[in-house]
């Protein structure tokens, strides 16, 4: 077997995305079954967190609420090719979250991507649609407080830019705007807490 092919395997025995076949040398099957490779996923299990914690502070904050955090971070580890530097860990964990089941993990880490963005000088506007009111969401996570227990469906757009006087701003939209009509679906989030009408980002 080439290095390369030996190391494609490494790799994805470490993410736990490839389980040794018929085909694969003793090696392999010895390397999966062991209890240093538990460990060492662990390792980066928790130095993933470590980082995230500290620079994903919103998002991290709602998986840990929602139960979602190890859940989230596995799968990220599992599907992307992390980046090696520390300060992009965060931009790629939050752009990945883009494509999260639940809008309000879709929405929040949209956000602070987009926060993070414009803070280092990018001279984009992005737009993330909420299903709710979103201040009083956010400014419990930035607290590491509780969600309310109960929010009505409320669609808003925060729109964040490097003019913007605190580099966002919150905007309600109509409820029978073709926006709304056209966005709402329903969806269960959160247990029976939340129902959602979805939200993205452009």
């Amino acid at each position: 077997m080439d290095l390369a092919s030996h190391q494609r395997i490494l790799l994805g025995l470490m993410r736990a995305n490839y389980q040794p076949g018929a085909g694969d040398a003793p090696y392999y099957h010895h390397v999966a079954a062991s209890p240093d490779l538990q460990e060492a996923r662990g390792n980066v299990h928790l130095w993933r967190i470590y980082v995230l914690e500290r620079t994903c502070v919103l998002t991290v904050e709602l998986l840990r609420q929602a139960c979602l955090l190890d859940e989230a971070l596995e799968a990220f580890i599992r599907e992307q090719n992390i980046p090696p530097f520390r300060e992009y860990q965060p931009l790629a964990f939050l752009d990945f979250l883009a494509g999260h089941d639940d809008p309000l993990v879709v929405s929040v880490s949209q956000f602070e991507l987009a926060l993070m963005k414009v803070r280092e000088g990018d001279p984009c506007h992005y737009f993330v649609d909420w299903s709710y009111a979103p201040a009083p969401i956010l400014n419990a996570l930035a607290q590491g407080a509780a969600l309310p227990d109960t929010a009505p469906p409320d669609l808003h757009r925060i729109e964040i830019g490097i003019d913007l006087p605190h580099l966002f701003e919150i905007n309600r939209l109509a409820r029978d705007s073709a926006n709304w009509r056209s966005r709402f679906h329903t969806a269960r989030t959160r247990g029976s807490r939340y129902k959602s009408t979805g939200a993205t980002s452009q």
